[in-house]
């Protein structure tokens, strides 16, 4: 035990402010061990995540309820399910925008010009439109959700999603999507229905897109809080739910 924390004590501690603070910040490069960014859990180890949280509830008149929730060592079970909610919600709406093939969102359809009676092939912005709508609501929801739990885990894909935001936030901006100032997102309809809709793709589109990150990062925190609560059913590769027996390594032994 005496060793782990020598790891996470030499870590350089990425700012978790990241969560909501300012998103101008850029992301750092840094160690991974077991596939997590010790440089980000190192900034929630140390104590970084509860300044937030305390700062975060005294700006909005709530300083006693914050300190209570987190003098608690585990998050509570109404707690734990509304994360699991949310994380549920954003996996979702992130995965009607990731899938490829016949059922892409993206796949172009027939649109027949009314005036020159020309039949041409063309993404159907609508669509894309209210799948992207959802999931920056989805997305919204938890990491606003994100900041009551004390999960180290979930704090991790809360920080990571948030980084990767900030990361794409020049392309997001292209097509009509804003960062605010507490790191949640605002789209405009009729920006985005302006947008080049490739940009679009590019940024959704596939497992290594921005929208397959946040979707892996809402499922690695749907796992997380699902194992906690003793079930043993995760997202599966297919996006159904299967069967998972890992659990967290490090977290053990927080």
């Amino acid at each position: 035990m005496a060793g782990m924390n020598g790891i996470w004590g030499n870590m350089n501690s990425n700012s978790v402010s990241y969560l909501f603070g300012s998103s101008s910040q850029t992301k750092s490069t840094s160690s991974n061990l077991l596939g997590i960014d010790l440089g980000e859990y190192s900034s929630i180890t140390r104590g970084s995540y509860s300044k937030l949280v305390k700062a975060y509830y005294k700006k909005y008149g709530n300083q006693k309820s914050a300190t209570e929730k987190l003098s608690d060592s585990k998050d509570s079970t109404q707690t734990k399910a509304s994360i699991k909610s949310e994380a549920d919600n954003l996996y979702k709406a992130a995965d009607a925008l990731v899938t490829k093939g016949k059922d892409s969102l993206f796949k172009k359809v027939d649109v027949k010009d009314e005036e020159t009676g020309t039949t041409t092939k063309q993404y159907d912005t609508d669509k894309i439109y209210k799948a992207v709508s959802s999931m920056v609501d989805a997305y919204n929801s938890f990491v606003k959700k994100s900041v009551s739990s004390k999960d180290n885990a979930v704090l991790r894909q809360a920080v990571g999603m948030v980084q990767s935001t900030s990361t794409n936030s020049s392309l997001l901006g292209q097509i009509g999507i804003k960062i605010g100032s507490d790191n949640t997102l605002s789209i405009d309809e009729e920006a985005f229905k302006k947008a080049d809709m490739s940009t679009v793709k590019s940024l959704f589109n596939g497992s290594d897109s921005y929208g397959g990150k946040i979707q892996a990062a809402a499922s690695k925190a749907y796992q997380s809080v699902n194992n906690s609560l003793g079930n043993q059913n995760s997202y599966t590769a297919s996006g159904t739910l299967g069967n998972y027996s890992t659990g967290n390594i490090l977290d053990q032994f927080l």
